[in-house]
């Protein structure tokens, strides 16, 4: 199932801030990334390191049916001062 997918910070303007993807009808936060690293293999290590929010929160483990999404977001590492 094609899915639009927000990308933030400096992966944002890497990727124009959102991609489209293939993803399977139950997806998981290792599916949605690995889907993210197949489009663009070049930012494989910076993907690697994101978190991925469904519904504006983010996700471990758990599995999601993709009827019930209304959002994905991948948001990158940030560091604070």
């Amino acid at each position: 199932m094609q899915t639009k997918i927000k990308a933030f910070a400096y992966l944002g303007e890497k990727l124009n801030h959102e991609v489209i993807v293939d993803l399977p009808l139950k997806v998981t936060k290792v599916t949605v990334l690995e889907a993210i690293k197949q489009q663009f293999p070049q930012y494989k290590a910076e993907i690697s390191e994101c978190s991925v929010a469904i519904n504006q929160s983010f996700i471990g483990k758990e599995s999601y049916v993709m009827s019930d999404i209304a959002e994905i977001a991948l948001i990158p590492p940030v560091s604070g001062g």
